[in-house]
Protein backbone atom coordinates (compact mmCIF):
# COMPACT_ATOMS: atom_id res chain seq x y z
CA UNK A 1 0.00 0.00 0.00
CA UNK A 2 2.84 2.37 0.82
CA UNK A 3 4.42 1.77 -2.56
CA UNK A 4 1.27 2.58 -4.46
CA UNK A 5 0.68 5.68 -2.33
CA UNK A 6 4.19 6.91 -2.99
CA UNK A 7 4.11 6.52 -6.79
CA UNK A 8 0.39 6.94 -7.44
CA UNK A 9 -0.02 10.70 -6.80
CA UNK A 10 3.26 11.53 -8.55
CA UNK A 11 2.21 9.56 -11.60
CA UNK A 12 -1.17 11.26 -11.58
CA UNK A 13 0.49 14.68 -11.30
CA UNK A 14 2.80 13.88 -14.20
CA UNK A 15 -0.13 12.60 -16.24
CA UNK A 16 -2.05 15.75 -15.30
CA UNK A 17 0.81 17.86 -16.69
CA UNK A 18 1.41 15.83 -19.82
CA UNK A 19 -2.19 15.44 -21.00
CA UNK A 20 -2.82 19.16 -21.54
CA UNK A 21 0.52 19.46 -23.35
CA UNK A 22 -0.27 16.49 -25.58
CA UNK A 23 -3.73 17.91 -26.30
CA UNK A 24 -2.26 21.36 -27.11
CA UNK A 25 0.37 19.81 -29.40
CA UNK A 26 -2.22 17.73 -31.26
CA UNK A 27 -4.48 20.76 -31.63
CA UNK A 28 -1.64 23.01 -32.83
CA UNK A 29 -0.56 20.38 -35.34
CA UNK A 30 -4.07 20.25 -36.76
CA UNK A 31 -4.33 24.05 -36.97
CA UNK A 32 -0.86 24.53 -38.47
CA UNK A 33 -1.26 21.93 -41.18
CA UNK A 34 -0.26 23.54 -44.50
CA UNK A 35 -2.97 24.55 -46.91
CA UNK A 36 -2.82 23.25 -50.47
CA UNK A 37 -0.18 25.08 -52.48
CA UNK A 38 -2.62 25.76 -55.33
CA UNK A 39 -6.22 26.85 -54.78
CA UNK A 40 -8.97 26.31 -57.36
CA UNK A 41 -10.87 29.39 -58.59
CA UNK A 42 -13.63 30.38 -60.95
CA UNK A 43 -13.57 33.41 -63.25
CA UNK A 44 -15.51 35.62 -60.81
CA UNK A 45 -13.27 35.21 -57.75
CA UNK A 46 -11.25 38.18 -56.55
CA UNK A 47 -8.73 38.60 -53.70
CA UNK A 48 -11.40 40.62 -51.90
CA UNK A 49 -13.77 37.62 -52.09
CA UNK A 50 -11.06 35.52 -50.45
CA UNK A 51 -10.44 38.04 -47.61
CA UNK A 52 -6.83 38.60 -48.66
CA UNK A 53 -6.86 42.39 -48.21
CA UNK A 54 -4.17 43.58 -45.83
CA UNK A 55 -1.88 40.57 -46.30
CA UNK A 56 0.54 42.86 -48.15
CA UNK A 57 3.56 41.11 -49.61
CA UNK A 58 2.02 37.64 -49.29
CA UNK A 59 1.82 35.49 -52.42
CA UNK A 60 -0.92 33.02 -53.29
CA UNK A 61 -1.14 30.45 -56.09
CA UNK A 62 -4.33 29.60 -57.92
CA UNK A 63 -5.48 27.42 -60.77
CA UNK A 64 -7.81 29.12 -63.23
CA UNK A 65 -9.94 26.76 -65.32
CA UNK A 66 -10.53 27.48 -69.00
CA UNK A 67 -13.02 30.34 -69.22
CA UNK A 68 -13.74 33.79 -70.51
CA UNK A 69 -13.20 37.18 -68.90
CA UNK A 70 -16.31 39.32 -68.90
CA UNK A 71 -16.42 43.11 -69.33
CA UNK A 72 -15.89 45.00 -66.08
CA UNK A 73 -14.07 42.15 -64.29
CA UNK A 74 -10.68 43.90 -64.25
CA UNK A 75 -9.82 47.30 -62.78
CA UNK A 76 -6.31 48.59 -63.43
CA UNK A 77 -3.37 47.39 -65.46
CA UNK A 78 -1.10 46.09 -62.73
CA UNK A 79 -1.53 46.69 -59.93
CA UNK A 80 -5.17 45.66 -60.11
CA UNK A 81 -7.92 46.61 -57.65
CA UNK A 82 -8.48 43.68 -55.28
CA UNK A 83 -12.11 43.49 -56.41
CA UNK A 84 -10.89 42.36 -59.86
CA UNK A 85 -11.16 38.78 -61.07
CA UNK A 86 -7.86 36.97 -60.50
CA UNK A 87 -8.23 34.85 -63.65
CA UNK A 88 -9.26 37.82 -65.82
CA UNK A 89 -6.33 39.90 -64.49
CA UNK A 90 -3.95 37.01 -65.22
CA UNK A 91 -5.28 36.90 -68.78
CA UNK A 92 -4.87 40.69 -69.06
CA UNK A 93 -1.20 40.38 -68.05
CA UNK A 94 -0.63 37.47 -70.45
CA UNK A 95 0.29 34.95 -67.76
CA UNK A 96 -2.51 32.60 -68.88
CA UNK A 97 -4.73 32.23 -71.91
CA UNK A 98 -8.47 32.23 -71.26
CA UNK A 99 -9.06 29.20 -73.49
CA UNK A 100 -6.66 26.99 -71.54
CA UNK A 101 -6.52 28.53 -68.04
CA UNK A 102 -3.49 27.73 -65.93
CA UNK A 103 -1.51 28.49 -62.79
CA UNK A 104 -1.47 32.05 -61.46
CA UNK A 105 0.49 33.61 -58.61
CA UNK A 106 -0.58 36.93 -57.14
CA UNK A 107 1.01 39.23 -54.59
CA UNK A 108 -1.24 41.25 -52.29
CA UNK A 109 -0.45 44.96 -52.23
CA UNK A 110 -1.76 48.04 -50.39
CA UNK A 111 -4.42 50.30 -51.83
CA UNK A 112 -3.90 52.75 -54.69
CA UNK A 113 -5.08 56.30 -55.34
CA UNK A 114 -6.08 55.40 -58.89
CA UNK A 115 -6.03 52.55 -61.40
CA UNK A 116 -5.48 53.00 -65.14
CA UNK A 117 -7.37 50.78 -67.56
CA UNK A 118 -5.93 49.34 -70.76
CA UNK A 119 -6.54 46.81 -73.52
CA UNK A 120 -4.13 43.87 -73.27
CA UNK A 121 -4.35 40.27 -74.52
CA UNK A 122 -7.93 40.92 -75.70
CA UNK A 123 -9.06 41.98 -72.20
CA UNK A 124 -10.20 45.55 -71.58
CA UNK A 125 -9.54 46.66 -68.00
CA UNK A 126 -11.29 49.64 -66.46
CA UNK A 127 -9.91 52.81 -64.88
CA UNK A 128 -10.86 53.84 -61.36
CA UNK A 129 -9.98 57.23 -59.83
CA UNK A 130 -10.95 57.31 -56.14
CA UNK A 131 -8.72 55.61 -53.58
CA UNK A 132 -9.30 51.84 -53.37
CA UNK A 133 -8.09 50.10 -50.19
CA UNK A 134 -6.46 46.98 -51.67
CA UNK A 135 -4.65 45.83 -54.78
CA UNK A 136 -2.69 42.92 -56.18
CA UNK A 137 -0.10 42.13 -58.80
CA UNK A 138 -0.05 39.10 -61.06
CA UNK A 139 3.44 37.69 -60.66
CA UNK A 140 5.30 36.52 -63.76
CA UNK A 141 5.74 32.72 -63.77
CA UNK A 142 9.54 32.96 -63.43
CA UNK A 143 9.23 35.24 -60.40
CA UNK A 144 6.53 33.10 -58.76
CA UNK A 145 8.94 30.39 -57.62
CA UNK A 146 12.04 31.62 -55.84
CA UNK A 147 15.25 30.26 -57.27
CA UNK A 148 18.47 29.89 -55.31
CA UNK A 149 21.03 32.58 -55.98
CA UNK A 150 24.14 30.88 -57.37
CA UNK A 151 26.25 33.68 -55.89
CA UNK A 152 24.98 32.90 -52.37
CA UNK A 153 27.63 30.20 -51.84
CA UNK A 154 31.10 31.34 -50.97
CA UNK A 155 33.86 29.89 -53.16
CA UNK A 156 35.98 27.19 -51.52
CA UNK A 157 39.18 29.18 -52.06
CA UNK A 158 40.09 32.78 -51.40
CA UNK A 159 40.26 33.48 -55.14
CA UNK A 160 36.99 34.09 -57.01
CA UNK A 161 36.05 31.61 -59.66
CA UNK A 162 34.72 32.58 -63.06
CA UNK A 163 32.66 30.77 -65.62
CA UNK A 164 33.43 31.42 -69.29
CA UNK A 165 30.71 33.50 -70.96
CA UNK A 166 29.09 34.60 -67.69
CA UNK A 167 29.49 38.12 -66.38
CA UNK A 168 28.39 39.46 -63.05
Amino acid sequence: MAASGRHGPASLRLLGLLLPLAYAFARASAVLAPAPAVHELDWRTSPLDLNLRGLNGERFRFHCPPGKPLPGQVIGSGPYADGSSICAAATHTGVIRAASGGLVTIEIRPGQTHFVGSLSHYVQSESYQPFWSGSFLVVAPDAATPRPDPRARAPSSAHPTTTPGVTS
